[in-house]
């Protein structure tokens, strides 16, 4: 039974089963890439519904210590078509990190 998971967990990697958190997202029938800079998403998908811009914050050393800080711009990007699945886009450094899928938008 346990050589029977195995086996079917590494043909399912083998297989390139995509993971909910990286979906795909299309625009004017092309892929949209993972690394892609914001104005390439903005040339191919338009403006999105919502745009957050947050940071995250990097510390070399003590915490307390400003010269070690990093800080990383973080804009969430959130597309709501008509009739399709909602999708956010999450932006690290100003390249596209990862495509989260949500429900249906609503059909308006």
């Amino acid at each position: 039974m346990l050589r029977s998971l195995l086996a079917l967990a590494i043909a399912a990697t083998c297989l390139g089963v995509a993971s909910p958190a990286r979906a795909d997202m299309q625009c004017q029938g092309q892929l949209v890439g993972y690394g892609a800079s914001m104005e390439q998403v903005l040339q191919l998908c338009g403006a999105p519904l919502r745009r957050v811009r947050t940071e995250r914050v990097l510390y070399a050393g003590l915490a307390d210590a400003n010269d070690g800080v990093e800080r990383i711009p973080v804009e969430v990007w959130t597309y709501e078509p008509p009739g399709e699945f909602t999708r956010r886009l999450v932006f690290v450094a100003g390249r596209l990190e990862k495509v989260d899928t949500g429900g249906y938008a609503d059909l308006q």
